[in-house]
């Protein structure tokens, strides 16, 4: 049982993984705003996988803090990355 819930995080990191990548490809400015309801706007758009917005969430505060991004002052949990920093982001795999 704990083996599958880890498959399915790892599945989900990475398909966010994917979806942040296609958020900083079609971004003209240099920083990019990442929200979970942005993330699974794209995975349903792109992928049409709909996933709850709050594991997203999860995954994407670990991601934050492990790279130190800087979270912005709204209710809505939102994180500053900055394009050229994309490559050298530790997901949480």
């Amino acid at each position: 049982m704990e083996k599958e819930k880890d498959k399915s995080e790892i599945k989900l990191a990475k398909l966010i993984k994917k979806a942040i990548e296609i958020l900083c490809e079609k971004n003209f400015s240099e920083v990019v705003i990442l929200s979970s309801y942005k993330i699974s706007s794209i995975l349903n758009d792109n992928f049409g996988i709909n996933i709850k917005v709050d594991k997203i969430g999860r995954i994407l505060s670990n991601l934050a803090k492990r790279n130190q991004l800087k979270r912005l002052n709204t209710n809505i949990p939102k994180y500053r990355l900055h394009i050229s920093h994309l490559t050298n982001l530790k997901f949480p795999l």
